[in-house]
């Protein structure tokens, strides 16, 4: 979910509290608010909920352990109040804690750190770790404490020795992922990433993921590249909620508000995420699947903290953090670690990912190696530094071209303005310059959000360096008004005609309706129907299961449709995977047939087998015919083999028996065709001869 504001923090305060047997909750908030009466629960929940005095709560971190306080001031550095318990383990051993569990249970029992997740009451701490499944332990931090406890010393010495930089630094401007954030919700809006029972995307969706070249475009600086960044956007847009998961399939969700608020609190977010994700990381990319635990959360942060405790003008070769990272972090010093969990990621995560969010600047050493610091925007995210000052903007930086294509300059571009393009037009580059097109559907997508022709008029003019060209206001105008004229009915009746020319001449004759298409009409209020004009041949009530009026001719291919059952959706349905088949005469008979063609198409759309087969059943009343089997799903079979063979014909069945039993003739058979009939390969035909005729039988010539 998108950074949270404090006030979700406390109320999920609230509702751990509400899951605390009492003695467990009085012994909590004895620690945090040392009550001098014995005051109700729901009185001990409040005020706990309640406690965010700076005063009060910085008189309870001076009672904890110093390694307490380094737990609340990490996640204070984070910026994210969530976190996996092993990841917070794993830091407190990095730091030179022997026990990383005692730090996490001291704040636990002291109010400033509450479990997430499971079911029913908590007796203890100790009962709610051995109940929670690994992927329910996590943990979440009082905000208030955390924040207070940034500033607390992390003892990360010895640090990797700086090393000198020759020539310019290089800082990105922190679009980036916005925009790649953007791409993607464009991408996902147009059709949904699907994913199998197992939780991996079908093959369709992954190519979409590693083939989109703007998706996946590289650096412009010759950086190290990020691995997957597809897969990578994927996991950063449902953890802002840009997509949400809906029974299997990513669809698009909103485009984050917190985008209007500026650079520095979308980049804060994003970093905050990268704790969180849980499919991707630096060394492998995209690792859905992949058993074991995830320390590269806890990594991530402990090698920004290295770098925020070297001087601000001093620079570290990525690879010596992971040095660094390596003799400390537990996963890494395990001494059953494989060779290929050691390589290097760190300059992938460091030159790659935190320097296009802009935590991170890069340089070359006189040997032509790269080296990172943290930028002054990434000190003041991590806390260690001021709010870097506001810099020049250029609110006119959009050239509007009479051809619909909008060339955006990267310079005045800011996140808000990256999600109001987005709903406005199609993103086809990027770059210094990027460009967007105005197109019909894009346009469409942005009046369904809200917007009118007005709003994108002002926003086309606010933001232009020129007047915006007559030809694109013609357009935006046409467009709009095409979609005012959509009426929306809370109830009507459907009429269909069985030819374009009956719907002619009943409007002709009066009937209060509006064509929808050439044989489609709609009437408001059924009341108005006079039914004794017309000759009914069926009615459908759309909340029944789908009509059975299809049949399946003998071929198995061609599918013959009754008009007089049929509903409307039918057409809609079966034109999707069949052609129709042109025919004369019967107006209450229509005809499909599956094609290889029309079978490739329903494929590509995204048409799965498990859905065709449901279809038919609904449909037709009867399995998937093996004809449209083979079409749709032929080529995964094993490939068939076309081979010589002869066929032996007997005169009785009793003889085939004999001849598939006895084993001097039954390794020369390669299979029974029928009762009397066996194939034989022709290189057998002469011994097969000869063993016939060991017992007085001789073959016909």
């Amino acid at each position: 979910m998108p950074l949270p504001p404090s006030s979700y923090w406390f109320e999920a305060i609230r509702q751990t509290l509400q899951r605390y047997e009492e003695p467990l909750l009085r012994s909590v908030s004895k620690r945090l608010l040392k009550p001098r009466n014995q005051w109700p629960v729901d009185d001990l929940i409040n005020r706990c909920v309640d406690t965010s005095d700076p005063t009060l709560l910085d008189r309870r971190l001076k009672e904890l352990e110093p390694a307490s306080r380094q737990v609340l001031a990490l996640i204070g550095h984070s910026r994210q109040m969530l976190w996996n318990m092993g990841n917070l383990v794993e830091m407190v051993v990095a730091l030179g804690h022997a026990d990383g569990l005692k730090p996490l249970f001291d704040l636990l029992e002291a109010g400033l750190l509450y479990p997430r997740g499971g079911e029913g009451k908590v007796r203890s701490f100790e009962q709610w770790l051995a109940f929670a499944n690994e992927g329910s332990l996590l943990l979440f931090a009082h905000p208030v404490a955390a924040g207070r406890a940034v500033g607390e010393p992390i003892p990360l010495a010895p640090l990797p020795d700086p090393v000198l930089v020759s020539g310019p630094s290089l800082e990105a401007d922190g679009l980036d992922w916005p925009l790649r954030l953007a791409i993607l919700w464009q991408m996902v809006i147009a059709a949904p990433l699907r994913r199998t029972l197992q939780g991996e995307f079908f093959k369709r969706d992954l190519d979409r993921l590693t083939q989109n070249a703007l998706l996946n475009a590289p650096g412009s600086e010759g950086l190290p590249e990020v691995p997957d960044p597809g897969f990578l956007a994927v996991g950063l847009a449902e953890l802002e909620e840009l997509l949400r998961d809906n029974e299997g399939e990513l669809r698009a969700g909103s485009l984050p508000e917190l985008w209007d608020e500026g650079l520095p609190a979308t980049l804060q977010s994003l970093l905050a995420q990268l704790f969180r994700l849980a499919t991707w990381n630096a060394l492998d990319g995209w690792r859905h699947g992949v058993p074991g635990g995830n320390p590269f959360p806890s990594a991530y942060l402990l090698a920004l903290l290295v770098l925020s405790q070297l001087p601000a003008e001093s620079w570290v070769r990525p690879h010596e953090v992971q040095d660094w990272l390596t003799e400390r972090h537990p996963y890494w010093k395990s001494e059953d670690l494989r060779p290929s969990r050691q390589e290097y990621w760190t300059p992938a995560f460091l030159l790659g990912l935190a320097f296009q969010l802009r935590l991170v600047q890069a340089g070359r050493t006189s040997e032509g190696e790269w080296a990172v610091r943290l930028s002054r925007l990434g000190r003041w995210l991590l806390g260690v530094g001021e709010m870097p000052p506001g810099e020049p903007s250029f609110p006119k930086t959009l050239l509007v071209q009479p051809n619909l294509e909008i060339l955006a300059y990267r310079q005045g571009l800011t996140p808000g303005l990256i999600a109001r393009l987005t709903r406005l037009a199609t993103w086809k580059t990027l770059g210094a310059a990027c460009t967007l097109q105005l197109e019909p559907d894009s346009v469409y997508r942005a009046l369904e959000s809200g917007l009118t022709f007005e709003s994108v008029l002002r926003l086309l003019e606010q933001h232009g360096t020129r007047a915006t060209p007559s030809a694109v206001v013609d357009s935006l105008r046409t467009w709009a008004n095409k979609r005012d004229r959509l009426t929306i009915y809370p109830a009507a009746t459907l009429l269909e005609f069985t030819s374009p020319s009956d719907l002619n001449e009943a409007l002709a004759r009066g009937l209060p309706a509006t064509r929808i298409t050439d044989r489609l009409a709609v009437v408001a209020s059924e009341s108005a129907i006079d039914y004794s004009h017309f000759r009914l041949t069926g009615t459908r009530d759309y909340a029944l299961p789908p009509e059975r009026c299809v049949e399946v001719e003998d071929d198995g291919v061609t599918l013959k449709v009754d008009l007089t059952r049929a509903d409307l959706m039918l057409e809609t349905e079966i034109s999707r995977f069949a052609e129709p088949v042109e025919t004369s005469g019967n107006h209450t008979r229509r005809l499909y047939r599956l094609t290889p063609a029309s079978v490739a198409s329903a494929r590509e759309a995204g048409v799965l087998l498990a859905t065709l087969e449901q279809w038919f059943f609904q449909r037709t009343g009867n399995a998937m015919s093996p004809a449209a089997q083979l079409l749709f799903n032929g080529s995964q079979w094993p490939a068939p083999a076309l081979k010589r063979h002869l066929v032996l014909h007997l005169s009785a069945e009793e003889s085939a028996d004999g001849l598939m039993q006895w084993p001097e003739t039954r390794s020369l058979i390669a299979e029974r065709l029928g009762p009397t009939t066996l194939s034989v390969a022709e290189d057998n035909a002469d011994r097969l001869r000869q063993r016939l005729a060991q017992i007085g039988i001789h073959l016909a010539e």
